[in-house]
């Protein structure tokens, strides 16, 4: 009885060799490919501030104003850590009623927005505010506003689900305005009462 060792296949011995070898050359792969993905995060610049842009809304305002010879509203920002992200005026509208609209984003993405409609009718609030509906009044920076809530609940598309409109005149024209948005009451009665010192500056 031989007590030799088997003989060891040298073809075996090598196939073995080039499968370790081609593993080892995956990992290798996958460990630099990790590693150029890594490079390219913290080279790659990160905006410090919002990408929205922000805009000169009063002179937007004055802008519209002194070319349509109408009162157009730019009220002061809540504070300073709220800006405009749009002002325009809008003319030739389906319903008839040309109005200025600006809109306002505040630190946390709140989001509140001011429409004026001048020589507005009985049905421009109700389009301007579809889905919602009039649910009370309130007196804020002296002047009567009409409450309007969101019907709509956990739209994340929704710009608004609170509302406030007040009426104000200017002759025999009826202008109306709509303070909206997503902000807090707290916010939304702030921005209320700015809006109501400039309208008095406006329709003495």
């Amino acid at each position: 009885m031989s007590n030799s060792a088997p003989e060891i296949d040298p073809e075996a011995k090598a196939r073995e060799r080039r499968a370790r070898q081609t593993v080892i050359n995956l990992l290798l792969s996958l460990a630099a490919t990790a590693g150029l993905v890594l490079i390219m995060v913290l080279v790659t610049p990160r905006p410090t501030t919002s990408l929205l842009q922000k805009v000169d809304y009063k002179a937007a305002a004055a802008d519209a104003g002194k070319s349509a010879n109408l009162p157009v509203i730019a009220p002061e920002l809540i504070n300073k850590t709220w800006y405009s992200n749009s002002a325009r005026w809008n003319t030739k509208t389906a319903d008839g009623v040309n109005n200025w609209y600006v809109g306002f984003v505040g630190p946390k993405n709140q989001y509140l927005g001011v429409t004026q409609g001048f020589g507005t009718n009985p049905t421009w609030v109700v389009l301007q505010l579809k889905g919602d509906l009039p649910t009370g009044a309130t007196s804020i920076g002296g002047l009567r506003w009409t409450v309007w809530q969101s019907t709509t609940k956990n739209d994340p598309a929704l710009t608004r689900d609170y509302a406030l409109v007040t009426d104000v005149k200017a002759g025999t024209r009826t202008d109306q305005i709509l303070v909206y948005g997503t902000a807090s009451k707290n916010e939304f009665r702030k921005f209320a009462t700015l809006v109501a010192e400039r309208l008095k500056v406006l329709y003495p």
